[in-house]
């Protein structure tokens, strides 16, 4: 009987469990994606699957102000399977690039009635630099697509087809000129601020540290120090920036830390007033400042001079006798050090005086060296694809920046300085083309395996060319 029932259940479960199985299978086999499309006598094949693969830019928003981040993804839609290989990349000019990580995951969408397979190739923050139309140039994507015809099913044959997507242009307003603050430096995002010092209780002539965190979302990177009204009896350094970039997703944004040493030249408690930054805020479409709370420093008595009263206590004691000799030893070395460095400076000057002949026509001040061949040939052994792309963007850039003298943030502002100082236009546009690389294989599901040789080649030349 026991068995008799657990049969009994096997068999209900069975048949509640084919409707939905069927289900299942109908609309898979409804859906052209999963069969192989079939090219009647006739047909033109091209003009056939033209309609079923398509590639999209699709900007976030349609108009801007000029320093407001944009968000552009470019998705493939895809009615017919196909094995897709990166192709023409976008060009952005007139604007800082940050490269967002795409999703991986395949969606689906419908359009017209008809269903396609969606992949997010690509995911870019666009910061316009300047007002004025901006032009998403198209890019493309290269698909095989594998067919049989009607009258021979028994033999596959493959199509190629070019997914392009079209151009789109996006209206860039300039910065409101209405209720703008008179201290605008031009910075757009929103954020926040803090400050706090080392501690609020200074001994006199003791260097101290105010540190200014300024947290959000925008271009953090323009920020620069802020104006502190510094009290009459407190005197201060230059600020050191440091900066943490998070680009995980739209909009980008991070922390900026200002370090400013401070030392105080009179006892007593001091007041460093509220500190000021001025924005435009996107969101609200206004101008907007935040500031600090104010901060009190007591400026305490300065600490006894320790070790000059151990000395002065007994300085007639005998064990403190090896210190005369010691004193002498030391200006000794110290003149036999100065003699060597005052030679070295001599032939230095004496270099520096001869002309110095170059065929490169970037002539710049010498970098820290950086054996960029050996790295170069290094990168082959990187196994990991995203790794080697990755490690590659990051050695021209650095072998840009050592040759250029360049402090430039942006990809496009480190090319821009390339065409202003350097003659040769084939020299940029292989820069252009190994970032072009680096940037589709990075940021794109589709990895070209083959590209990895091509890249190192092209890297190769262009160290060479830059002669590092």
């Amino acid at each position: 009987m026991p068995l008799l029932n657990r049969y009994i259940a096997f068999c209900t479960a069975l048949l509640f469990s084919l409707p939905v199985f069927a289900q299942r299978q109908v609309l898979q086999l409804d859906d052209p994606y999963f069969s192989m499309p079939v090219v009647k006598q006739g047909e033109n094949v091209l003009k056939k699957f033209n309609n079923l693969i398509f590639l999209r830019a699709v900007p976030n928003k349609s108009s801007v102000y000029s320093g407001e981040a944009l968000l552009v993804e470019y998705k493939l839609y895809r009615a017919i399977n196909s094995d897709p290989t990166p192709g023409r990349q976008p060009a952005f000019n007139g604007c800082g690039v940050i490269e967002l990580n795409p999703a991986v995951d395949i969606a689906n969408e419908t359009i017209d009635g008809k269903l396609y397979h969606v992949i997010l190739l690509r995911r870019v923050q666009l910061t316009p630099l300047r007002d004025g139309p901006l032009l998403l140039d198209s890019a493309s994507v290269n698909n095989v697509v594998q067919f049989i015809t009607a009258e021979n099913p028994s033999l596959v044959q493959t199509v190629g087809l070019e997914a392009i997507s079209k151009p789109i242009t996006i209206n860039v307003k300039p910065l409101p000129e209405k209720d703008k603050p008179l201290n605008f430096t031009g910075v757009v995002g929103n954020f926040t601020m803090g400050i706090k010092a080392d501690s609020n209780i200074v001994p006199l002539g003791e260097n101290s540290h105010l540190t200014i965190t300024v947290s959000g979302t925008g271009d953090i990177a323009s920020i620069s120090a802020p104006d502190i009204q510094w009290p009459a009896n407190v005197e201060h350094f230059e600020p050191s920036a440091t900066q943490h970039l998070v680009h995980d997703d739209y909009p980008s944004g991070g922390v900026k830390t200002f370090e400013i040493p401070f030392v105080g030249s009179r006892q007593g408690i001091t007041i460093i007033p509220p500190i000021y930054l001025t924005f435009f805020n996107p969101q609200t479409q206004k101008y907007d400042s935040v500031h600090t709370d104010s901060l009190t420093i007591h400026f305490s008595k300065a600490k006894p001079e320790t070790l000059h009263e151990i000395i002065s206590e007994d300085i007639t004691n005998r064990k403190y006798l090896w210190i005369v000799p010691a004193i002498a030893l030391i200006v000794a070395f110290i003149l036999i050090i100065t003699g060597k460095t005052q030679r070295k400076e001599k032939t230095r000057q004496k270099q520096a005086a001869e002309p110095e002949k170059t065929p490169l026509s970037l002539v710049l001040p010498p970098a820290e060296k950086t054996h960029f061949n050996k790295e170069v040939v290094a990168l082959a052994a990187i196994e990991n694809d995203h790794a080697f792309y990755n490690s590659a963007k990051e050695l021209l850039t650095q072998a840009l920046r050592q040759k250029l003298d360049s402090f430039a943030f942006y990809e496009a502002d480190i090319l821009q300085e390339l065409q202003e100082k350097s003659h040769s236009k084939l020299l940029v546009e292989t820069v252009q083309r190994i970032y072009n690389m680096c940037n589709q294989n990075l940021y794109s599901p589709l990895v070209n395996v083959e590209q990895r040789a091509t890249l190192q080649e092209a890297l190769t030349e262009v160290i060479k060319q830059l002669e590092l």
